[in-house]
């Protein structure tokens, strides 16, 4: 019996391991066929379940990934792609306000493969809740209106501002501020400032990332006359006119109006103020005054204040014509120019006293021929006029002169004689017979004519002028 079942027990283990062995001879047939491989592939990350109110602060960005490695045959790993994993981030395990480490959920709808590794495993998330709360506007006035004036119940608009955002950022907030800035102000005052919002400890409070339903407010501060007091314009009194050839070209007064004091019914009556006369007979410039009021009784500034009057006077602006013969320079010796036309118009403009006084020689026309040499130019004439004293050129006509320079005649140039005939008494003279020769005169041929006395010698340039 006992050997029976040793040799069961034998058998059995005989079994095992050939088993065994076939199983593993098996296997590395397969994997020679069909071996193992690696892959590595990155994984987009979904976030899901987020909550409708709230706002993903962390991460910043939702495009995140989590890199992996699996391992599985090749004949099933090859055609495995990025559709076949999801990785999940489940939001509403998150608490409002609070940094929370949410694991990262990778799946795959692959068979046959092992997930060797995961680069993230856990993630942080940072989750705000959104709210919108109405923030009260609040004004900060600084400065004073004018004397004699009354400053009404200022308006706001908008009187809340609606301030929508994370609820670590909205709900500090307090109220939102606005300053105007009041000098002395005698009319309506509307302004447009920026708010700055404070929180409940009272310190400046960031607003950058909220949404805001106004950028400015509109603030309107009313303001207006005080019973006995009244706003009037000034009116300056000129006598006398200014030196002939001026003329008075503005008035300003500064203040341009004043505040005064005094019966309602009184100072209803009063359209404008005026000066006291200010005389500017024989004036030849510019002075700036200052004035006092002319008031009726029972009137008076309700403060005090200085008044200046500036009053510009200047000459009378016109033309002058000149006309100037022209002067030549830089001619060279041995040449003779002409000029065609002989005399330039020339048109001043400037101060009516100043043309009016200007002598003959301070208005010229030069004619430069410096350089030239015998032949014919147009040139532009040049014009010296005073322009410190404040005159312009306004035109010259005509804008160039047509100059011909020619060489001088000389008295030097000899002309060949002929014989004289001989007359008496008894006979009449005989019918001269002239006589022709060629000379050059001045560089240029001429003929003469020689006939026997008593009558001149001629002599013909080319173009057959008659010179004696």
């Amino acid at each position: 019996m006992m050997k029976l079942i040793r040799a069961t027990i034998s058998n059995l283990a005989t079994f095992m391991l050939s088993l065994v062995l076939a199983v593993i001879i098996w296997l590395n047939a397969i994997q020679a066929e069909d071996p193992l491989r690696n892959q590595f592939l990155q994984i987009p990350i979904e976030f899901i379940r987020q909550p409708g109110d709230s706002i993903l602060v962390m991460p910043t960005s939702t495009q995140q990934f989590v890199q992996i490695v699996f391992q599985g045959p090749s004949s099933v790993v090859d055609p495995i792609s990025v559709q076949d994993f999801t990785a999940v981030v489940d939001l509403s395990q998150a608490v409002f306000g609070e940094e929370v480490l949410v694991p990262v959920a990778l799946t795959t709808k692959a068979p046959n493969i092992e997930i060797l590794s995961q680069s993230i495993e856990y993630i942080t998330v940072h989750l705000e809740q959104l709210v919108t709360r109405n923030i009260p506007v609040g004004l900060d006035l600084r400065g004073s209106i004018a004397i004699g004036y009354s400053q009404g119940e200022p308006l706001l608009d908008p009187q809340y501002i609606t301030v929508a955002g994370t609820a670590s950022q909205v709900e500090p907030l307090d109220i939102a501020r606005v300053t105007v800035f009041l000098n002395n102000e005698r009319e309506t005052v509307r302004r447009t400032p920026q708010p700055i919002f404070y929180n409940k400890q009272g310190r400046v409070a960031s607003v950058s990332g909220l949404e805001l339903s106004a950028e400015q407010v509109e603030v309107t501060i009313p303001i207006n006359e005080s019973a006995g007091f009244a706003e009037k314009f000034i009116n300056v009194d000129l006598k006398g006119e200014p030196a002939p050839g001026y003329r008075v070209v503005n008035v300003e007064i500064d203040p341009p109006s004043v505040l005064l004091q005094g019966r309602a019914t009184q100072l209803n009556l009063l359209t404008w103020v005026q000066t006291e006369p200010i005389d500017i007979t024989g004036l030849t410039e510019s002075f700036r005054p200052q004035v006092a009021l002319a008031l009726p009784t029972g009137v008076t500034p309700a403060e005090v204040e200085e008044i200046f009057v500036t009053i510009a006077i200047e000459p009378f602006r016109t033309t002058s014509i000149f006309n100037r013969v022209p002067q030549i320079q830089g001619l060279a010796a041995g040449l003779e120019a002409t000029l065609s036309p002989e005399t330039v118009r020339v048109v001043i403009f400037g101060p009516l006293p100043v043309l009016n006084t200007l002598l003959e020689d301070e208005i010229s026309v030069v004619i430069d021929l410096f350089g030239l040499s015998a032949g014919k130019y147009n040139v532009e004439p040049d014009i010296d006029f005073p322009e410190q004293r404040g005159i312009e050129l306004r035109s010259v006509q005509p804008t160039q002169v047509t100059v011909q320079i020619t060489a001088k005649v000389t008295a030097t140039n000899e002309i060949t004689p002929t014989t004289p005939a001989t007359t008496t008494s008894a006979r009449p003279l005989p019918t001269p017979t002239p006589h022709t020769t060629s000379i050059n005169i001045g560089g240029q041929p001429m003929t003469a004519v020689a006939i026997p006395h008593p009558i001149l010698p001629l002599i013909l340039n080319p173009q057959r002028q008659l010179f004696l």
